[in-house]
């Protein structure tokens, strides 16, 4: 068992902003039980599978320091990321194209593409531990940085300017508030792993997960604000 203070620095932001997803996830679930607002019911999904696969890249750092165990866990949270890209596919498609393409045809892209994306990182990522800075290092090769970079751009980003597009249609500050911080997680996420992709190959760096860090927290407290107003 790893100790916080022994911790690799970005198992400890990717936890933390596994955390933060979770309060989106029970937000959006009351949300729909309330309302069966079939949006609410594609933000709980999405929020879920997404934050699983934060929980994924971070937790395992926690338990252990086993290259051979955190390349297999690196794997399921890549998956768990590519699974909750095909839901903010339906989520797009929901918002604006289900009235000029159908669903299964946008998926017949997207999955296939993933999939491949998955199958290349399997056979050619790795995974190490360095200790100075103390960091879980993920070494994948170009043509997984350029699929993952495609569709977290493709997808991720529109996802996010959608959210920020909502703001000002909100009626209090707290409903602002999760809007523009949900619209930015989206964006700020995309952004850095497509960053890391190209200048770091993949991996994190003791910036991006301290401005990480930051941010996962403005998120969960945005969540809590909106939670004791409403």
């Amino acid at each position: 068992m790893v100790t916080l203070t022994s911790a690799p620095i970005n198992a400890l932001t990717w936890t933390w902003g596994a955390i933060s997803l979770y309060a989106f996830v029970f937000r959006s679930f009351f949300n729909y039980k309330r309302t069966k607002n079939p949006l609410a019911r594609i933000y709980t999904w999405l929020s879920l599978v997404f934050g699983t696969g934060l929980l994924f890249f971070g937790l395992p750092g926690l338990l252990t320091q086993n290259p051979h165990i955190l390349r297999y866990t690196y794997f399921t949270a890549d998956g768990f990321m590519q699974l909750s890209m095909q839901l903010g596919v339906w989520l797009i498609w929901f918002l604006g194209l289900r009235t000029y393409v159908k669903l299964r045809y946008l998926l017949a892209i997207t999955i296939p593409f993933s999939l491949v994306s998955l199958t290349t990182e399997v056979l050619t990522s790795n995974v190490t531990v360095s200790r100075s800075p103390h960091l879980i290092v993920y070494t994948d090769h170009f043509p997984v940085l350029l699929m993952k970079s495609i569709i977290y751009l493709a997808v991720a980003m529109p996802i996010g300017f959608f959210l920020l597009r909502q703001v000002p249609n909100q009626t209090s500050v707290s409903a602002k508030l999760k809007s523009l911080v949900a619209g930015l997680m989206f964006i700020i996420v995309a952004l850095a792993a497509v960053s890391n992709n190209i200048f770091d190959k993949g991996s994190d760096t003791v910036q991006s997960a301290t401005d990480l860090a930051v941010f996962f927290t403005v998120f969960l407290l945005a969540q809590l604000l909106g939670r004791t107003r409403s």
